[in-house]
């Protein structure tokens, strides 16, 4: 009960009715009674004095004024100050301020003054502010105790967030505009907060944090928050949501308004333990993506995550990529990339590492500004897990597919995906150029902190030499290609070829030893290789072309050929015919003067060209064409050296004959090139 001094309130009121009479007037204005403290159940007033004030006038007013209302816990750190009450009740067993005014604060800061009211008794006791003006807005405050059990409940409407800020010293953000409206009913027992619940609404509020990483931009938004105490654990359940303005987490950013992005979840914490169990969730993003789940995170330091389920679902990839993955692949190989299509993705995680994956899309396009791969009708179930000994079946398929804008038509993968480890199921066959490519064995394994080793062998079948040379840009060939690949592996970055590939073409055979390429899925990629043709006949390769027509054989190699992003920087190349051709050895006019001015020089023979009009072909001994590419410029050779520093092309052979000497050794590739391209482009070509 409230303890004070024994002045029974009848006699104090009759002493003030006297006093006026008992003096005169000009000498005496004001009676007043030092109470000093006032306590119960942990309430405590301080510098309680009674006054009458207004003697000399008509009318008296008895007023009550305290110096501190000291609260009980947990609420001791805040505090009322220069209470004034104007219309009380005092007698032995409670204290009633009806009418007052009082200032509110804390260790940081301290209100103006607002209307206050409060109750201390012997059973119960309670206080209220109301109307106080605080950081621009308005603050009602009322709290309760009865029997040790206490309830607070406050309400501010269209609180000054930067007004906020300053009052209670809160750095860690600076806020430049927006409102704050909330309401927070909090109950417990003694000194223990045993139930809060919070509703809180934003209006546009901008604000940043000290290293950018977290912004708003005339954010609106509201919240409900309800924890209870039960033994050890606080039991929550939180419901916020974005109704406009924008939202930065870096690197994502979210706009709100259009569509709803609201999340609900409910939990418990174990304060001993350091743990938050967060019994279910869903995050929801109208248009782009829904998340839903259950997790355990340990908030210890650092904090990690224990465990979780998760479903990440999206009926627009094209959206969720430009929100949720885009930012992340930023400044990465991966950033030029966009998805289309709808996806389902069920996780489960431990330790913060992916135990379990089943991944399921369907409708899914890829598209890669830099033109590495394209996919259109992508659909497709994955599943994977930690365990070693996990079987379930994925598979992949498409209708288009293209890597490095070579096409692949349409196919089914299917493959198992356990612990780091990927592998082909059975034997697939890709339709490519016309052709095929006969997957026969597929292994994907993965190295930590490192990019996977891969094994592939296969075969390729009749695939289309014009469509693979279009494809690539390079000068067109025709034919097709069908050759055994024994192996090809990717590991430390690099590609290289296991053993050779044989490729049977033209007739011929064409052999591809030591090939490897580094940086294959970067911007700049690397190749090199050595290349050796075999008795391919020039019949085939050129009766097709505008070049011109050749019958014989061809031989050669491409020693030490090194490419960069696709176009050759280095090789020692040389063709010609082979020592043992026995075969028919004719050139056309039109090929004869096509292979002076790719080497730049000029044609004499035994006949006038007078007389070499008349003939449609000659007759030759030998052909041979050499490059040695440095530095950009191609060293030009020919079978064997002649006058006047050139070499010769062509050794003619027969009636009528012809040869062809280069006299221009030196040549520039994209020079060299640009002959190719306009002989293959057109029948005017003039010899130089």
């Amino acid at each position: 009960m409230p303890h004070f001094r024994k002045l029974d309130r009848s006699k104090l009121l009759l002493l003030s009715g006297l006093l006026p009479f008992a003096f005169p007037a000009a000498a005496i204005e004001e009676v007043a009674l030092d109470i000093g403290s006032l306590s119960a159940q942990g309430w405590k007033l301080e510098n309680v004095r009674l006054a009458l004030e207004g003697i000399p006038n008509s009318r008296q007013q008895l007023a009550l004024t305290i110096g501190k209302l000291a609260l009980p816990k947990p609420f001791d750190d805040l505090q009322l100050a220069d209470i004034r009450c104007t219309a009380f009740k005092w007698n032995d067993r409670q204290t009633v301020c009806e009418q007052g005014r009082a200032r509110i604060g804390s260790k940081r800061w301290r209100s103006p003054k607002a209307a206050f009211s409060f109750r201390l008794g012997e059973k119960s006791s309670s206080a209220a502010v109301t109307g106080l003006r605080l950081s621009g807005g308005i603050l009602n405050a009322e709290m309760t105790e009865r029997a040790m059990r206490w309830q607070v409940r406050l309400a501010g409407e269209k609180l000054d967030g930067e007004l906020l800020r300053k009052l209670f010293g809160f750095s860690p953000v600076e806020i430049k505009n927006g409102e704050l409206d909330f309401e927070l009913l909090a109950s417990g027992i003694k000194g223990k907060i045993g139930d809060i619940a919070l509703s809180v609404r934003l209006h546009d509020l901008s604000l940043q944090t000290p290293d950018g990483k977290a912004a708003t931009e005339a954010l609106s938004a509201n919240a409900k928050i309800h924890a209870s105490h039960e033994g050890e654990r606080w039991h929550w359940q939180i419901s916020p949501q974005l109704t406009g303005g924008a939202l930065y987490l870096e690197p994502v950013y979210l706009e709100a308004g259009k569509e709803a992005i609201k999340f609900t979840g409910q939990g418990s914490w174990d304060p001993a333990r350091r743990c938050v169990d967060i019994a279910s969730f869903v995050f929801e993003h109208t248009g782009t993506a829904a998340v839903s789940g259950n997790a355990s995170i340990e908030t210890g330091a650092p904090v990690k995550l224990a465990r979780a389920a998760l479903t990440v679902q999206s009926e627009d990839l094209a959206r969720f990529s430009a929100v949720y993955l885009k930012p992340f692949a930023e400044q990465t190989a991966f950033e030029s990339l966009s998805l289309e299509g709808r996806a389902k993705a069920e996780l489960t995680l431990a330790e913060q590492a992916l135990t379990h994956l089943a991944l399921n899309f369907a409708r899914l396009a890829v598209h890669d500004e830099s033109g590495r791969v394209a996919a259109e009708g992508g659909a497709g179930s994955i599943y994977w897990s930690k365990a070693p000994d996990a079987a379930v079946p994925s598979a992949l398929s498409w209708q288009k597919l293209s890597l490095y804008s070579l096409p692949i038509g349409p196919a089914r993968l299917p493959f198992s995906a356990r612990a780091d480890r990927i592998e082909l199921l059975k034997k697939t066959r890709l339709p490519f150029l016309g052709g095929t490519i006969a997957l026969n064995r597929f292994t994907l394994q993965s190295r930590p902190e490192q990019e996977p080793d891969v094994y592939f062998e296969g075969r390729l079948n009749d695939i289309s030499l014009e469509q693979l040379t279009g494809a690539l840009h390079w000068t067109p060939l025709s034919g097709t290609v069908s050759g055994r690949i024994p192996g090809v592996e990717y590991r430390d970055k690099t590609l290289k070829l296991k053993g050779e590939l044989n490729v049977k073409v033209f007739d011929g055979n064409i052999r591809i030893a030591n090939l490897a390429s580094s940086g294959l899925f970067s911007d700049f990629p690397r190749l090199s290789a050595e290349i050796e043709l075999d008795r391919l006949d020039l019949d085939r390769i050129t009766r097709k072309f505008e070049f011109g027509g050749i019958t014989g054989r061809l031989s050669g190699f491409v020693k030490n050929l090194q490419l960069e992003n696709w176009r050759p920087v280095g090789f020692y190349a040389w063709f010609g015919t082979p020592e043992d051709d026995d075969s028919t050895h004719r050139i056309s006019q039109k090929a004869v003067r096509n292979i002076a001015n790719i080497g730049g020089g000029g044609a004499a023979d035994l006949l006038s060209r007078s007389f070499l009009r008349f003939f449609d072909t000659f007759g030759y001994d030998k052909i041979g064409l050499g490059c040695y590419l440095h530095a950009g410029v191609c060293q030009m050779m020919g079978i064997e050296a002649a006058e006047n520093d050139g070499y010769r092309i062509i050794k003619g052979g027969g009636l009528p004959r012809i040869d062809v000497i280069g006299y221009n050794p030196r040549v520039d590739w994209t020079v060299l090139m640009e002959r190719l391209q306009r002989i293959t482009a057109s029948d005017e070509v003039i010899i130089k």
